[in-house]
């Protein structure tokens, strides 16, 4: 049998959720896009195998891969999660062990737009390039790869792994030399400081890593994190939170001195308003919910800063269409509640439709404030689930385990 007729199998693996559906498409469409870098036929499988992370919260993937390789007969095996993963401080977009023909996608480092393409990209580019043997890769390209739609990966080479606390701070201070020789230049970067590398993990084995330096590399993960944490499912886990705002803002329809001063504030007063009063749920949310995130241990610092305010973000765009749904209900309440003729003997002038907007609007602010007292009765759970990830749920509380058991067994962080 030929080159050109041969069948190369490629298993993906997926977490539960995004994940799962994005790997249903890939198996459809990876075929006809592995073939262009290929003669050989190609096969794309979704594997039966849950991801399972250790008891740090981080994702042994050459493991999970090898047992999938080995069970079905798979020429390359590529994990999909929406777990982030690091290089230092570098967001990982995938990475892998040749030698195993086992890769992994983080799909927060791809973004929270174009995610599909991305994914597909990046998965093209990783196993083309680096997981199948080379008699199968497509032999005769040249020159650097081109990175896509997948963005401006960089290839960082793993260094040895570091074994004692001196070589944790030999290292951080090669790795800070490193980044200030290599400013805007990915091609002169040392090797990656694996001690760093966040609750992701890494492995011994793990030999090619892609990922976005930088600013907008990190601006990506946490779109990336903030789309994986889904912030429209809060809205229906604070349902006493809304059920509270709507009687504060139900209180700004029917009390007419609430018309006078709406009608009185201005624009700019009310954008003032409007911001405490989201900033203020926000906040409440984040600490009645004991959503912040903290850490004793050093390397994990950049990532809890990431999960924290991802966190931020989430809640607060959760807030957010909360109070649009609000300010909705509460125009439309105020039009139907509000007679023109009553509206104008009271402000003792002509009324106009910017006088509905004004009430509703500060109406909504008023509720909003309500909606955070109320949010004391949402469910502590439910608020967690809707904020989070189911990964991101797995490595907070496997962290949270570890966090205790360092503290238990008097270790210092």
């Amino acid at each position: 049998m030929t080159d050109a007729t041969r069948t190369t199998v490629l298993d993906l693996v997926a977490d539960p959720g995004l994940p799962t559906e994005l790997a249903h498409r890939l198996v459809r469409d990876l075929p006809a896009a592995l073939g262009e870098h290929d003669d050989a036929r190609w096969e794309v499988r979704l594997a039966d195998e849950p991801i399972v992370l250790d008891e740090r919260g981080a994702l042994p993937a050459l493991d999970i891969g090898d047992r999938v390789r080995e069970r079905d007969g798979a020429d390359a095996v590529v994990l999909l999660t929406d777990l982030p993963r690091r290089s230092g401080a570098d967001p990982v977009v995938a990475d892998g062990g040749t030698g195993h023909r086992v890769g992994l996608v983080s799909l927060p480092a791809l973004g929270a737009i174009n995610q599909y393409r991305r994914c597909r990209d990046t998965v093209v580019r990783l196993v083309t390039e680096h997981l199948v043997p080379p008699d199968r890769a497509g032999a005769g390209e040249s020159g650097a790869p081109d990175g896509g739609h997948a963005g401006p990966l960089t290839r960082i080479d793993s260094g040895p792994r570091a074994g004692t606390d001196g070589d944790h701070r030999d290292q951080d201070r090669d790795r800070d030399r490193d980044r200030e020789r290599a400013d805007g230049d990915p091609a002169r970067r040392g090797p990656a400081d694996d001690s760093d590398a966040g609750s992701g993990g890494v492995e011994d084995d793990v030999d090619v890593r892609l990922a976005l330096t930088g600013l907008r590399g990190r601006v990506r993960l946490l779109a990336g994190m903030v789309r994986a944490n889904r912030p429209w499912r809060l809205v229906p886990s604070l349902s006493p939170a809304i059920a509270a705002a709507a009687a504060g803002a139900a209180f700004g329809i029917f009390y007419s001195n609430i018309w006078e001063l709406a009608t009185a504030l201005g624009t700019a007063r009310q954008v003032t308003v409007m911001l405490i009063a989201l900033v203020g749920m926000t906040a409440w949310l984040i600490l009645d919910n004991r959503l912040w995130e903290s850490r004793r241990h050093r390397s994990l610092r950049e990532e809890m800063l990431l999960s924290n305010l991802s966190t931020v973000i989430t809640v607060a765009c959760g807030v957010l269409a909360m109070f649009a749904l609000l300010f909705v209900l509460a125009l439309v309440a105020a039009v139907l509640v509000i007679p023109p003729d009553y509206l104008s003997s009271t402000l003792m002038r002509e009324s106009g439709p910017d006088d509905w907007i004004m009430i509703a609007w500060l109406s909504t602010s008023m509720g909003t404030v309500a909606g955070a007292l109320g949010s004391g009765f949402a469910d502590d759970g439910a608020v967690r689930q809707a904020a989070y990830s189911r990964r991101e749920q797995e490595r907070r509380a496997r962290l949270d385990r570890a966090d205790d058991g360092d503290h238990g067994g008097g270790t210092p962080a």
